[in-house]
């Protein structure tokens, strides 16, 4: 996979909260960007593995129910995009500081649909397309 964007970003949410998931995705496609859904790190591992999806960022919750947390799909989306940014969000302090990649953006939940839009806004303009 290439490290340039499309003319529509497509953004894997992984969240677990499923309430919290259907706004996070309903403020993905309204601020004009495709979503695709992972309720688990494991299904999101499915997803970033296969090479019939396209994932061109990443917002993910960090604490997941399961064995695959967030840092564990944080890692695996870099491995194939070490360029693009990653979204965590957590409701725990600590999460910020603990394990930040460098090219990682962190938000506080609960997270402010207009925070996150300014975020997509953010990197849409730092893009190399």
């Amino acid at each position: 996979m290439n490290n340039t964007l499309s003319v529509t970003p497509r953004i894997l949410v992984v969240e677990d909260d499923d309430n919290l998931h259907a706004l996070i995705v309903k403020v993905v496609r309204r601020a004009g960007y495709d979503a695709v859904s992972a309720y688990s790190g494991e299904e999101a591992l499915v997803i970033l593995r296969d090479p019939g999806q396209r994932v061109d960022w990443l917002l993910t919750d960090i604490r997941l129910g399961g064995a695959v947390d967030g840092w564990v799909v944080g890692s695996e989306f870099s491995l194939a995009n070490p360029l693009r940014p990653i979204i965590f969000m957590s409701g725990v302090e600590e999460d910020s500081q603990a394990r930040a990649a460098s090219n990682s953006i962190f938000l506080r939940k609960p997270v402010d649909p207009h925070e996150l839009v300014r975020t997509f806004k953010s990197l849409t303009a730092n893009s190399p397309d």
